[in-house]
């Protein structure tokens, strides 16, 4: 038995650095947060080339090019390249109909989004332009996107990430819960990141690179979880990325369990495929004494949210059931477990949730069962190399889909 209370403790502290680790970023973005800046006057409207690799995007495609006619940008600097990646409706049709450049990629063997927006790069002419932007098909871009963008590369960023969020949060329960958590990661994560002078991860979409940075390095992250293994191989070459909390992008979340899990399961098995490239990006990190960079490497090896909490109500039942009463460790267990309740909250209060989002939290039982069986999954290696479109609907009205925090 004293074995077992022992592990128990070793894991309570465990999951209490993790929540100090989180907690380290969210009291810095409270406390250092700043207000939007109008980008200046003065500043070059930089050129643009737009990536949209889109498989099977037919129902969506429309959507995301309006959304890019509508941006408060000149439009004549911006160029859109759409992928139709080996396509079986008519994605490419319909984006030629729209008036974009399209590409078609015909080579089933070789599915998967790393491979498609490489395929793309070699073909694109960047001599006219200075940074490319990337986005997925099932995106709303935000008005202020480039300009936020511009700003930043007038200030000599190179790689840069803007904020991911939700444009159907009010369609389930399911996705009213995971709005939470896309204010959670952008801004008590990301934003208080970017507070402390810190480097962030790429989330797939939204994503800004300077011209030179492409030419460069190209795109050879080919896993299911390109966009991390991206992120690895960019500070691996310290290339910093800087998060940009005023250029959002808006992305369609499941609605239903059924329809997110090949997203889920593809994103925790994408974690998993990475482990030891985090492990050596620490490692490398402290020989070059570049706290950034073995920061990332931490960050990649930390469980999401939903797996900190499974873990920490499974050790809570293990400590009740199984090891003699202990007030100590029964207290250290629900501090654990009050801070990831308080993260939830203050994230609430940040996008003013309002009852719906509240009554959401009921479900959170039954969607942190079915996140426990994917991670398990991942964890045994299931599906570890498969890539599985997830499911879209139309657009709902995304008009109030806005997870910032208002009036900051």
């Amino acid at each position: 038995m004293s074995v077992l209370v022992g592990s128990v403790w070793v894991f309570v502290a465990f999951l209490g650095l993790v929540c100090t680790y989180r907690a380290t970023f969210a009291i810095s973005y409270l406390l250092f947060r700043k207000r939007a800046l109008t980008a200046p006057s003065s500043a070059t409207d930089c050129r643009f080339a737009i990536v949209i690799p889109a498989h099977d995007e037919e129902l969506l495609i429309g959507d995301i090019l309006g959304s890019l006619s509508r941006v408060d940008y000149p439009l004549e600097n911006l160029r859109v390249h759409v992928l139709a990646d080996n396509c079986t409706d008519e994605t490419a049709e319909r984006a030629r109909e729209l008036g974009v450049i399209v590409f078609e990629r015909d080579e089933p063997q070789k599915r998967g989004k790393g491979q498609a927006i490489a395929w793309l790069l070699e073909r694109l002419d960047l001599d006219e332009i200075d940074a490319v932007a990337f986005f997925d098909a099932d995106n709303l871009v935000d008005p202020e996107f480039f300009g936020a963008m511009n700003r930043e590369l007038a200030d000599g960023r190179r790689c840069l990430q803007g904020y991911y969020g939700i444009s159907n949060p009010n369609e389930s329960a399911m996705t009213r819960l995971l709005s939470i958590t896309y204010v959670m990661k952008n801004l008590l994560f990301n934003a208080g990141k970017s507070s402390l002078g810190l480097s962030v991860s790429l989330m797939g979409t939204g994503m800004v690179f300077r011209r030179d940075v492409i030419e460069r390095y190209g795109w050879k992250s080919m896993t299911i979880g390109e966009d991390l293994e991206q992120t690895l191989q960019l500070h691996e070459s310290s290339e910093f990325i800087q998060f940009v909390p005023d250029a959002l992008t808006l992305a369609q979340e499941a609605s239903t369990l059924s329809q997110g899990y090949s997203q889920r399961q593809r994103w925790a098995s994408g974690r998993r495929v990475l482990v030891g490239a985090a492990r050596s990006a620490i490692v490398r990190g402290i020989r070059n004494a570049s706290l950034w960079q073995m920061e990332l490497g931490v960050e990649l090896l930390m469980p999401g949210y939903s797996k900190l909490l499974n873990w920490t109500l499974a050790t809570a039942v293990v400590s009740l059931i199984f090891v003699e009463r202990s007030p100590a460790l029964t207290l250290a267990v629900l501090f654990v477990l009050i801070y990831q309740m308080f993260e939830v909250l203050l994230a609430m209060r940040l996008m003013r949730a309002g009852l719906r989002t509240l009554k959401s939290l009921m479900f959170a039982p039954v969607f942190l069962v079915w996140k426990a069986a994917i991670d398990i999954l991942a964890t045994v290696g299931h599906r570890r190399d498969a890539w599985v479109r997830t499911e879209r609907a139309a657009h709902p009205d995304a008009s109030d889909a806005s997870p910032r925090e208002k009036g900051k």
